[in-house]
């Protein structure tokens, strides 16, 4: 029977926002855009033609669309609590992007919104739709042991975003590289289990725009083992991260290989073809809507995702050229 696709909204039409549409306009059958809106319509006017999509005046011109059932927010993160509150309102679905918010009680009232309104709240952290991470988060769960250390790191090969874009600024992107790339390896942390109870932040170089380009984290847990979380801006783009356990080790070293190793046995790889995670992430949230399967991160993840994201960027804001700690928010 072929599957009849939700029908959304892209709500910012920029670089990211054009990368979602393309991963599946026209490829994907539970879910298509057909309409949006942006901040400077010039600028997306040719993209929303391409793909077919109508361009509405703002967001409250899409929630009061019938025809379309939720929205996929690519926006500055500092929207986020109001525009998911106002959709959820409207009985929109909801896809944000990461971070969902800035700060933990924004998170729990994003997703508060979207209970009493009945509509899904999926978080957009794409690294969980990777088959490598799957087979990383089998191996740290059932093959290494009592796990004692996380290690991860996710840099890029750029210093900074364009100094007209919103990224840019210090207040959307707190601990710079924290907000665009680290926090994948938060959410990645938080998939394994990760309960962080304090963070230390070591925050000792600053690029020439203002936003920190160097930020290490150890990162603390309320169950005994600790993480250490590192992002650099400059060095080329690196995805890692470790886990050692009683019994062995497991590794996921860039997104599509996987090393497993225990003492006395031969190292063991897995390297996996290229997969469409913006795809994935985005079928996952259309899966959710129609019941077929629950998005993967629930709730209790997401706010405690933003609950360590915010502990790291306050310590580094508080550890300019330095270092300092802050407890990690629970309940």
């Amino acid at each position: 029977m072929t599957q009849t696709p939700l029908n959304v909204a892209i709500i910012g039409m920029g670089k990211w926002g054009q990368t979602l549409v393309n991963s599946v306009q026209g490829l994907s059958e539970s879910i298509r855009f057909v309409a949006g809106a942006t901040r400077t319509v010039s600028k997306a006017a040719a993209f929303a033609e391409r793909q077919g999509i109508e361009i509405l005046p703002d967001l409250a011109a899409v929630l009061a669309r019938d025809d379309i059932q939720g929205v996929v927010l690519a926006t500055p993160h500092s929207q986020h609590r109001e525009q998911i509150e106002a959709a959820a309102a409207a009985g929109k679905h909801i896809f944000s992007e990461k971070p969902l918010t800035l700060t933990g009680p924004d998170a729990v009232a994003a997703y508060a919104a979207a209970e009493k309104a009945g509509v899904v709240l999926a978080l957009g952290h794409n690294r969980r739709f990777l088959p490598a991470y799957a087979k990383f988060s089998h191996l740290v769960r059932e093959e290494i042991g009592s796990l004692r250390q996380l290690i991860g790191n996710f840099s890029s090969g750029v210093a900074g975003y364009a100094a007209d874009s919103w990224r840019s600024d210090p207040a959307e992107s707190p601990a710079g590289g924290m907000t665009g790339l680290g926090i994948h390896v938060v959410d990645a942390m938080i998939g394994l289990g990760l309960q962080a109870s304090e963070v230390t932040v070591v925050n000792r170089r600053k690029a020439d725009h203002g936003m920190a380009d160097t930020v290490t984290a150890l990162i603390e847990t309320v169950d005994g083992p600790v993480a250490v979380l590192t992002t650099v801006a400059g060095p080329g783009r690196y995805w890692r991260i470790e886990a050692f356990g009683s019994n062995g080790w497991a590794t996921m070293n860039g997104e599509h290989s996987v090393t497993f190793g225990r003492a006395g046995a031969p190292e063991q790889i897995w390297n996996f073809a290229w997969t469409d995670m913006e795809r994935a992430e985005l079928e996952a949230f259309a899966d959710a809507v129609s019941g077929t399967a629950p998005y993967p991160i629930d709730a209790e993840q997401g706010v405690r995702g933003v609950r360590l994201f915010e502990a790291i960027c306050r310590a580094a804001l508080d550890a300019p050229g330095g270092r300092a700690s802050r407890e990690v928010a629970q309940g």
